[in-house]
């Protein structure tokens, strides 16, 4: 059950490492890809790196044309303007989930992975976590402490269910 709440993003290391850092505070993406407000989305950190290390916990997901959701965040995006016009160049919306809570978490490297996760395949860009995959504790308590949070700000409205590994 607790798997239902967790992603794995397919990240670079210089954008973890602005999550983490807090200088980014919303994540960037050409289309919606499924996080929702209270998951925990791990950092998957991608070649030459491979490996998880961070993560956060997702805030609300915003749909905006693309000049607007720089004008209006620019200062927060944590990217360049020449990567986020090219990024975005074809597009006609920039799809942000606003960070809420960023961790570092014990590293874990693709074989490591491998090995506690059956036939894991990094993300192209997300993934849903599976049930049978290995989940640290560190992930448990950030993702228990977050949700608590949220239900207690009255902004996630599902019943309160702490998960145990």
């Amino acid at each position: 059950m607790q798997a239902k709440y967790i992603k794995a993003l397919s990240i670079k290391r210089i954008y973890a490492e602005r999550i983490i850092d807090g200088s980014k505070k919303i994540e960037l993406r050409k289309r919606s890809i499924g996080i929702e407000l209270g998951d925990l989305v791990l950092l998957y950190e991608t070649t030459p790196d491979s490996i998880i290390k961070g993560g956060f916990i997702a805030d609300k997901t915003i749909s905006l044309p693309v000049a607007q959701m720089w004008r209006k965040y620019h200062h927060i995006l944590g990217v360049e303007k020449d990567f986020y016009d090219q990024y975005f160049e074809k597009c006609e919306l920039a799809y942000g989930t606003f960070i809420y809570q960023s961790f570092i978490f014990p590293a874990m490297a693709l074989q490591q992975i491998n090995e506690l996760c059956p036939n894991f395949i990094p993300p192209q860009a997300t993934i849903n976590w599976r049930n049978n995959w290995y989940i640290q504790p560190e992930w448990m308590d950030a993702l228990n402490k977050a949700r608590y949070q949220l239900m207690n700000q009255g902004r996630l409205g599902e019943q309160l269910t702490l998960f145990a590994l």
